[in-house]
């Protein structure tokens, strides 16, 4: 398909070209129409100014209240005075608060002096503090040895029924019972610096018997030990008797607390050995590895390959050496009341 061809035209005289108007397509009002129409429009003066203004033949002049209106505007002073007054009172505004800002601004810098200050007060009082439980656990640990050396001696029987009556009989008794183990005469005499029940109140008739304890010489003490070790259990008169050192309350408090990892080094097999006057000592490929304190126990646990939970607790001596503050006082007794007697007169003794 190809371009339209433009129809041909014409030579002639040139034709004005048509004026388009709208008035060809408005149909002419009815007078029976326009009639209402012309009785509800506002009457117009004669004397108004002309619709447009471009008709006008001339000059045009101002409304009367136009010219009013503009007379009331205000004028260029009269703005410049009323800024001139706001801004004094932003600028009087605006010095207070930078006067306000300037104050906190040193109360800020004085708090944050004094903040810094308390954190490195703090941070030595911790220093302070954390060297002295130190010193205090030592001191502790050495006060433990020491009560420990005290009862080196002593061996503690446990097991042992309380049918003695006084302190002889419980004496013929042990001398039985230790002269069996190393095989004497059980009338041979042991010397014995001391011996007693442990001190606390007997109990009922089904309960434990209390522990013996009785101080020997070192080297006899020793030999009936060595025999004790033995046999775990030794039976004297239908009785199951056990002997042990006697240690001090904080070593069996302490030892007490360390059951769960003793038990897990015996369920693997691993040696070890007590420290004194605190610790287990095991030898590993490594190196020995030793527990003598808190601080030792993630090491000791890395290197044996122990779960960290293993012990929940860790016992601090400063505890159990501490005075007990909350123990409570005993009641006091009544007084009692004093009577004074008194001679009276003659004249108070009669009546009337």
């Amino acid at each position: 398909m190809g371009k339209p061809r433009r129809p041909p035209t014409t030579p002639g005289p040139a034709r004005d070209p048509p004026t388009s108007s709208i008035r060809q397509f408005l149909t002419p009002i009815p007078d029976t129409v326009q009639a209402p129409m012309r009785d509800k429009m506002a009457a117009t003066p004669a004397s108004s100014a002309p619709s447009s203004p471009t008709r006008s033949t001339g000059p045009w002049d101002f409304p009367p209240e136009l010219h009013h209106l503009l007379s009331s505007l205000p004028t260029k002073a009269d703005l410049a005075a009323s800024t001139s007054g706001l801004q004094d009172s932003l600028l009087t505004e605006i010095r207070g608060l930078c006067k306000e800002l300037g104050s906190l601004q040193h109360r800020v810098q004085h708090v944050e002096t004094t903040q810094a200050r308390q954190s490195e007060t703090l941070t030595t009082h911790t220093t302070s503090l954390q060297s002295q439980h130190q010193i205090l656990q030592t001191m502790a640990r050495h006060l433990e040895d020491l009560e420990n050396r005290g009862r080196q001696n002593n061996i503690r029987v446990r097991g042992l029924p309380e049918l003695e009556q006084s302190p002889s009989d419980l004496k013929r008794t042990l001398l039985r019972l230790f002269n069996g183990l190393i095989q004497r005469s059980p009338d041979t005499e042991i010397e014995f610096e001391r011996l007693h029940r442990a001190l606390r109140p007997k109990g009922p008739p089904d309960a434990p018997p209390r522990d013996v304890v009785c101080c020997l010489r070192h080297t006899v003490k020793e030999e009936i030990m060595e025999a004790a070790r033995q046999s775990r259990t030794v039976i004297f008169e239908d009785a199951s008797i056990t002997l042990f050192q006697d240690r001090s309350p904080a070593t069996l408090q302490s030892r007490r607390l360390l059951c769960p990892l003793m038990a897990a080094l015996q369920e693997r097999r691993i040696a070890y050995k007590w420290l004194f006057p605190f610790g287990i000592q095991v030898r590993t490929d490594a190196g020995p590895a030793t527990l003598r304190s808190e601080l030792d126990l993630p090491g000791f646990l890395e290197a044996l390959a122990l779960p960290k939970d293993i012990i929940s607790a860790w016992l601090y001596l400063t505890h159990m050496y501490a005075p007990s503050f909350g123990a409570p006082s005993r009641p006091q007794r009544p007084r009692r009341r004093r009577y004074s007697t008194r001679t009276l007169a003659p004249s108070e003794s009669q009546d009337g």
